[in-house]
């Protein structure tokens, strides 16, 4: 808490804005609620919910009204012939069609629709998949930037506590007027090194505002984040190979439509209304009809061979390209895998070095009281601690990145 505090007051004094504390989670969630792409997959859910209502009215009776006014002028020597025209032609019907037997037809089209909904809901899945590993491994690389603020705040710190104590030990002559200098000038260089990680950090910190939708300029401190590996590695609920498998059955549909489409199809009709060809008889000529319509494929160029092989090449492509994903996720998760344990080996290793460091610091500390050490050892002991420290940053937030990958294969 009190760290927090600390460089909130630096962060203030530096920026001028007020400070506040985030957590990565903060900006996932505003990042799922401003992306467009996830508010289009679900209009397109809602839209296909419309699809199956349109297809369901498409089977209901289909209910016209048709008139016609008709005209046909003849003489002596030209105009239409009247067998044909009967000279004029007024009707006036309402028309109703209602398609028979079509229940296989219509659930083959709502299965299209269910599985249309199932794709966009994979899509969706592998875009806030994304999404969450892209705001995650963002944050990471602020967050690394904001360790170094705070890191290299605490090493000026370290150089300005020996300042006060370099200037008595050299007023008394134990250490040179250059060994201050040398101190002063390390300390001017701490501070430019803060501000310049401060200006990384801001441009880092408007990267991840800029890709979670947040309009906001206003320095923000940022948790640690508490990031582990969840991932169990499941591939065959992965949202990509779901997608394989929802493929699948949009080609065993296809074949299914296309041999609906070869089936009989019979509709009834019926329709009432006039029909006169002189208008005075129009109030003699109020009737009605009705009937079947049936019709019955018998060739049609061998297309439907056509199109059961076009389906055949889409599922084999399907098939290259599942078995082309399985190998390489697999490969990823060797990789991966391989590079956090080398990632946490280096880490001990420079963990170990740290201490050592620091233990070297404080014994220079306790001997450039008593001028028994060269100062510019101290100083370059410092230098290495800080390089040392950059390393380990720098480790830690490969190694977080790295879980961030695993934890979002898809």
């Amino acid at each position: 808490m009190l760290r927090i505090k600390l460089l909130a007051l630096l962060l203030f004094l530096v920026s001028g804005f007020i400070v506040n504390a985030q957590s990565v989670d903060f900006y996932i969630q505003k990042g799922l609620e401003n992306s467009p792409l996830l508010k289009e997959f679900s209009n397109q859910l809602l839209s296909g919910k419309l699809d199956s209502l349109l297809i369901q009215a498409n089977y209901q009776p289909q209910v016209n009204q048709v008139s016609q006014a008709m005209y046909a002028p003849t003489t002596k020597n030209s105009g239409y012939d009247e067998a044909i025209t009967n000279g004029a032609n007024y009707s006036a019907v309402v028309n109703v069609v209602q398609p028979l037997f079509n229940k296989k037809i219509r659930n083959n089209q709502f299965q299209n629709i269910a599985l249309l909904n199932q794709t966009i809901e994979a899509d969706a899945k592998i875009t806030e998949a994304e999404l969450r590993q892209g705001i995650t491994s963002q944050y990471l690389t602020a967050y690394a930037d904001y360790t170094l603020i705070e890191f290299n705040q605490s090493t000026l710190n370290l150089l300005k506590d020996e300042q006060a104590l370099m200037k008595s030990l050299t007023d008394q002559g134990i250490y040179l007027q250059t060994d201050l200098m040398n101190l002063a000038i390390s300390v001017t260089a701490q501070k430019i090194t803060i501000r310049q990680a401060f200006i990384q950090y801001k441009n880092s910190l408007a990267v991840l505002n800029f890709i979670c939708g947040i309009n906001d300029t206003s320095t923000i401190i940022l948790n640690k984040p508490d990031i582990s590996l969840h991932n169990s590695f499941n591939i065959a609920s992965s949202p990509a190979m779901m997608k394989f498998k929802i493929d699948s059955l949009k080609n065993v549909n296809s074949n299914l439509l296309i041999d609906l489409n070869y089936r009989p199809k019979l509709s009834a009709f019926a329709d009432a209304g006039f029909m006169a060809v002189l208008p005075q008889n129009i109030p003699h000529n109020f009737g009605t009809s009705f009937g079947l319509n049936f019709t019955f494929p018998v060739y049609d160029g061998k297309q439907r061979k056509l199109q059961y092989n076009k389906t055949s090449l889409a599922e084999n492509s399907r098939l290259d390209y599942k078995a082309f994903y399985s190998a390489q996720y697999k490969q990823q998760i060797n990789q991966l895998t391989e590079q956090l344990k080398l990632s946490e080996e280096l880490i001990l290793g420079i963990r170990d070095q740290l201490s050592e460091q620091e233990k070297l610091i404080a014994l220079y500390k306790i001997e450039i009281e008593k001028g028994l050490v060269r100062f510019l050892d101290f100083l370059n002991t410092v230098n290495n601690y800080t390089q040392t420290k950059n390393s380990l940053t720098v480790s830690e937030m490969n190694r977080l990145q790295i879980i961030n990958q695993m934890n979002y294969l898809k």
